[in-house]
């Protein structure tokens, strides 16, 4: 039952630091998935355009990556199930798909191809929609978003094993484990086939350490 995971033990200071973090995840998750949309609905409809340059046309995926996936899974299941961890933290169940995360590496693996096409090609052509929109970032700021959401995962893991206790023995565990996957990635940002699939730890860490609240 729910009831198990009732960390009695805990001090209220404790329990609030951790909420306190949990939060913040959530308020940059909405952030990030805001951001995510703005991509897809401000500079996809550019490649449509009948003036787009000859070197761009049926280059989407090369700009882009799997970014229209990534949004999916954070707007339709990641976000939903950190909210409902606020809402809702002593509730059981697995809380991710964790093949999911795996997305990451195919994104960042294609993150060279994507900023060497903008730098020759992309930058001059979104420019103007980026201008157009008075938007003070441009478009490769943008897609580094990803991967600045990695450092974030990665600082917000740190806060988290600060405030957890060794007698939290499993959490800590899977928050280690999860804290030098994403440094990891971090370094290896080109190459991340090898480790893709240890990305869920990444999620359990968060989101176990969510449900024990």
């Amino acid at each position: 039952s729910s009831d198990s995971w009732v960390p009695s033990r805990l001090s209220v200071s404790y329990c609030s630091k951790l909420r306190h973090i949990i939060d913040e995840m959530v308020t940059t998750e909405r952030e990030y998935v805001r951001s995510l949309c703005y991509i897809i609905d401000s500079y996809f409809p550019e490649m449509e355009r009948l003036d787009l340059p000859q070197d761009l046309r049926g280059k989407r995926s090369v700009i882009f990556g799997n970014l229209e996936k990534l949004y999916d899974f954070h707007s339709q299941y990641f976000l939903r199930e950190l909210e409902s961890c606020c809402n809702h933290p002593l509730r059981d169940g697995s809380l991710l798909q964790k093949d999911q995360f795996g997305m990451y590496a195919l994104y960042s693996k294609n993150k060279p191809k994507s900023d060497s096409l903008l730098a020759s090609h992309g930058n001059t052509f979104f420019k103007l929609k980026q201008v157009q929109m008075g938007d003070k970032m441009d478009l490769a700021s943008y897609l580094l978003k990803p991967i600045q959401r990695m450092s974030k995962y990665a600082l917000l893991l740190k806060d988290l094993i600060k405030e957890c206790s060794e007698a939290q023995e499993q959490e800590l565990d899977y928050l280690r484990a999860a804290e030098e996957m994403v440094k990891f990635q971090l370094r290896h940002g080109n190459d991340l086939q090898p480790g893709c699939c240890r990305l869920a730890t990444l999620a359990d860490g968060i989101l176990q350490t969510a449900l024990d609240l």
